[in-house]
């Protein structure tokens, strides 16, 4: 499929159908917008190990060299009891000197859909950033499902409220009392829309392997990652990125574990959409989050999908349905 308009051409091709001068020119479009390092390695392995393996590239052209892309990987999801195909929209990267030209982000975004649609994908979802997040709902018809919030568990606060010492001290100890008191009751997290959990799906989340701590404890199976803040004094943040089976009871398990496990670190988040917040975790208030946590989507195929969709509640979802972290 192509399309041209004001010597800009666009084409959406599969991954596996990319030139290797291709995919270079788009790992250095990662490079001059995100200021992130990727390789063509690293392009291949996020783009290919799916359960298609491939995925879809959306492409913007100027005399055949990629000025802009938009991407969506093919995941498996369970939706009320049916195996379905939805896309993860997961890249959109415009080159500095053809941003603001609103119809040609149109372009690719619809051209991407007709795509999907024909490959029997009938639901694409993403978590854009705040820019990307309003121009998604006004231009490519992207709805609002729900928020993501923040949990966490505070081992240490002095690297974040350092210049408010002695009482980030008192609040580090208030939190605590409080975690402590939290009464604890059962709960049944009951999900309607779930990702397909399996192998394939592991491998293509989960490429970087030196980057994720994949680990088993019981019947549990957990993802976290750790990183180093240089925005808060290098403080040591440990995000839970999975756990699997996800209900009240092994959520609270796994934080006490990465507690036990990981002594140094300063803070444990989970970014995800809880019914019951677990006794070890607290909500972190949104005013504290610089990124947009609102997760958006669009149905392709109504025949298959209907406005169910669009209750966050049905949703089993955290930072592994994306690739923020």
């Amino acid at each position: 499929m192509e399309q041209t308009s004001e010597n800009l051409s666009f084409r959406v091709k599969k991954t596996v159908e990319l030139s290797n001068k291709e995919i270079d020119q788009l790992v250095d479009l990662v490079r001059s917008t995100m200021n992130e390092e990727k390789t063509r390695q690293n392009f291949k392995d996020k783009y290919l190990l799916n359960t298609l393996g491939f995925s879809f590239h959306a492409l913007m052209l100027k005399n055949e060299n990629i000025v802009g892309c938009n991407t969506v990987i093919p995941q498996e999801f369970e939706y009320f009891g049916k195996k379905y195909l939805f896309g993860q929209w997961c890249e959109t990267h415009i080159a500095k000197d053809f941003r603001g030209m609103f119809s040609n982000f149109k372009k690719l975004g619809n051209i991407l859909n007709e795509e999907l649609l024909k490959n029997k994908i009938c639901f694409i979802y993403g978590l854009p950033n705040r820019a990307l997040y309003v121009v998604s709902k006004r231009l490519l018809g992207m709805r609002d499902i729900g928020k993501l919030n923040y949990y966490t568990y505070p081992l240490s606060l002095n690297k974040f409220l350092r210049k408010y010492y002695p009482f980030n001290i008192l609040l580090q100890f208030l939190i605590q009392i409080f975690l402590k008191l939290k009464f604890n009751h059962r709960e049944i997290y009951n999900f309607h829309i779930n990702k397909i959990n399996n192998q394939i799906f592991k491998q293509g989340r989960y490429f970087e392997k030196n980057t994720y701590q994949i680990e088993k404890y019981e019947n549990i199976e957990y993802i976290y990652k750790k990183e180093t803040s240089e925005k808060h004094n290098k403080a040591e943040i440990v995000w839970i990125i999975d756990v699997s089976p996800l209900n009240k009871s092994n959520l609270e398990k796994v934080v006490n574990l990465i507690k036990i496990s990981n002594k140094k670190a300063d803070l444990i988040i989970y970014i995800g959409d809880l019914k019951s917040i677990p006794y070890n975790l607290i909500k972190i208030p949104d005013r504290f989050i610089d990124e947009n946590n609102i997760f958006s989507g669009k149905i392709l195929n109504e025949e298959l999908i209907d406005e169910k969709i669009f209750n966050n509640k049905n949703w089993n979802i955290n930072s592994s349905n994306f690739d923020y972290k």
